[in-house]
Order: C-alpha cells, then structure tokens, then sequence
C-alpha cells in the first residue's frame, strides 16, 4: 500500500484546471496527488444543473473509497467549494488534515467587485467585466440554490471534526469575504493555522502568479512540518 495521497478538490461550476498548477507542482516534489472531477461539473451549465450538492458530496466520498484501498493516509486540498466538500468528508478515518483555500462562509466581496467593475471601465479592461458577466450567468439557478445549501448546511458544523487544518485566503478575493477565514479558524482554535495573503483574488492558481508559487510553496513547507 502507497504513504499518502494529496485529495485536491476544485470549486463550484470548475474544474480541475483550476487547481493543476498546484497539482503539477506537488507531483514536482515527488508527491502522490488525486484531481477528481465532481459530478457535473467541467462541462455546461446544463449538465451541472443537472447534478446536485449531494451528487458533489458523493463524487467525492466514491473517491475516497478506491483511494481507501491504495493509501495509508489521505491528505484533502479543497479550493473554494472544494473545502466545504471536504469538510463533509473530514470524518473519513484515513484523512488525517484539511487545507482549505478561498474558501467560503462568506460570499462575495462587494468592495473588490465594485473596485474591479469601475477600473476594468475607466482602463477599458473589458477582461474584468467579461469575468463578472461569465460568473453570474455560467451556471443556473438551480445550481446557484445547490451552492448555498452546501454553504449554509456545512457552515453549520464547521470544525465538528476537528483535525489539524491549514486555511489559505487571499485578502483581495472577489468571490469570498476573507473573514470567512477568521470563521473557519475559530471554529478549528488551537488545529489551525492561518496564512492570509495581500492582494490576489479567487482563482488564485490560473490569475494570479504574483501569488500562486509562494502558495504552493507555504503549503509543501505546511507538509513537511508533519514529516520530520
């Protein structure tokens, strides 16, 4: 049987795109990494519409049972909705800690997008404003109403299993309120640890490179501290 595997789990209405670069670089430092995708998900909106919050839960704890036969021990990275997904799977006797990245309890960061809205007109970065348009409509209703049952139904027993977490939020992220953080630490005390970053935003790993190595390279340093 195989040491440990890294779970990484990408976000809302994503893909695994959003979290390979910190993928590829785990595997870089000779580390075994899982990159599921969720049900519905890395297609259109039609077919996520079609899955559910439980379908998502579910592709995940069908996951974790193969990895169950191959790994001694389960390490879960979970990106933004992919942390509320784990923290559903935290009770899972071989997954031993939780790194959680931009992940939400509180939702949008009315003062970045307001911010990035008036710049991307005045500069005429119409990227920005393509950006906001294709998050508000890439995904249905439906799918918007499964999200928030995930976030208020996990949100309500955050750090009910308590294992040694790392929680890492930028504080320029458009789609969460970084005080979502200071929620999930509470909640964890004396199992967490928080790192916040200056700047960056949601998709840490595809738009801001400013950002992503000194991440990947905090959570490596995170890891190595359990291998000593």
């Amino acid at each position: 049987m195989k040491n440990t595997v890294y779970l990484i789990i990408h976000g809302f209405g994503g893909n695994t795109d959003e979290i390979q670069y910190l993928a590829d670089y785990l595997v870089s430092k000779q580390l075994n990494v899982h990159t599921p995708l969720l049900a519905g998900h890395g297609s259109d909106k039609k077919a996520l519409s079609r899955s559910s919050y439980k379908d998502w839960i579910l592709s995940i704890e069908n996951t974790l049972e193969n990895l169950d036969n191959e790994y001694s021990e389960i390490i879960c990275i979970g990106f933004s909705m992919g942390g509320l997904i784990g923290f559903n799977s935290l009770a899972h006797p071989k997954i031993t800690r939780i790194i959680t990245i931009n992940t939400p309890i509180h939702f949008w960061n009315l003062k970045v997008i307001i911010s990035d809205i008036f710049s991307g007109i005045f500069h005429k970065n119409y990227d920005k404003i393509k950006y906001y348009k294709d998050s508000l409509f890439g995904s249905s209703v439906k799918s918007g109403i499964d999200f928030l049952k995930i976030l208020y139904k996990t949100k309500k027993y955050v750090g009910a299993v308590k294992k040694p977490i790392l929680i890492i939020q930028c504080k320029n992220d458009e789609s969460v309120r970084y005080k979502s953080a200071y929620y999930i630490k509470d909640k964890f005390g004396d199992y967490a640890d928080l790192r916040l970053y200056n700047g960056g935003c949601h998709q840490i790993f595809k738009k801001s490179p400013e950002l992503r190595d000194l991440i990947c390279k905090d959570i490596y340093l995170y890891e190595n501290s359990f291998h000593k």
